[in-house]
């Protein structure tokens, strides 16, 4: 694993060493802003997922927040360890694809990125359709879903909490956007590798 300032642009020569070895080049958005944009309907879909569960959970939960976004006033304080709190968040979430991406600590193809809105995991391992799908829905999985299961049986989940477990949502619909492309896109016993923003695949 490598430290990388910023996720690195598609190499042109190993595009056209992949197109000729056979690797095909999935439809996507070739920008984080146009990823963003078709992401959007995806947003929606995570944060009623993480409404659902939490109904089914404990209703109480929902009605917090229920109460914050329909009591007519919004009021909240910001503190300065609630903003740590949400950067640690955000990593947490870029580390969570790290973990699911084999033997990461050992790879010379895997880069990872800390800024100051956040970070970025990348790699150009190549992987099976199934463990890229994996590594690419982990974090909403992990922290939306698993934790507030956990954390909601348990009776511990508090408005802030919540608060992050939405981040999250959110934060994950560019990666549910990329894991729906793959699944409809990709055949099943294909290998994957990324080249920049381009990805590519290619049967055995």
């Amino acid at each position: 694993m490598k430290y990388a300032r910023k996720i690195p642009q598609a190499d042109p020569e190993l595009r056209e060493a992949l197109l000729a070895e056979g690797w095909k080049i999935i439809k996507e958005p070739q920008s984080l802003f146009f990823a963003f944009i078709f992401a959007i309907p995806f947003m929606i879909i995570n944060a009623l997922m993480c409404y659902l569960i939490l109904l089914l959970l404990n209703p109480s939960y929902t009605n917090m927040i229920n109460d914050f976004l329909f009591s007519g006033s919004w009021s909240f304080t910001i503190r300065f360890d609630n903003i740590i709190y949400v950067y640690l968040f955000v990593i947490a979430h870029e580390f969570v694809h790290l973990l699911f991406i084999p033997n990461f600590y050992r790879s010379e193809k895997t880069y990872i990125g800390i800024k100051p809105w956040g970070g970025f995991v990348f790699s150009t391992e190549k992987l099976s359709k199934g463990r890229f799908l994996l590594v690419t829905i982990a974090p909403f999985v992990v922290i939306s879903v698993l934790i507030p299961i956990i954390l909601g049986l348990s009776d511990l989940l508090s408005g802030f909490l919540l608060f992050l477990v939405f981040l999250n949502a959110f934060a994950s619909s560019v990666d549910i956007l990329n894991a729906t492309l793959i699944a409809t896109q990709v055949p099943n016993g294909s290998s994957i590798v990324n080249n920049g923003f381009e990805t590519y695949f290619r049967l055995p």
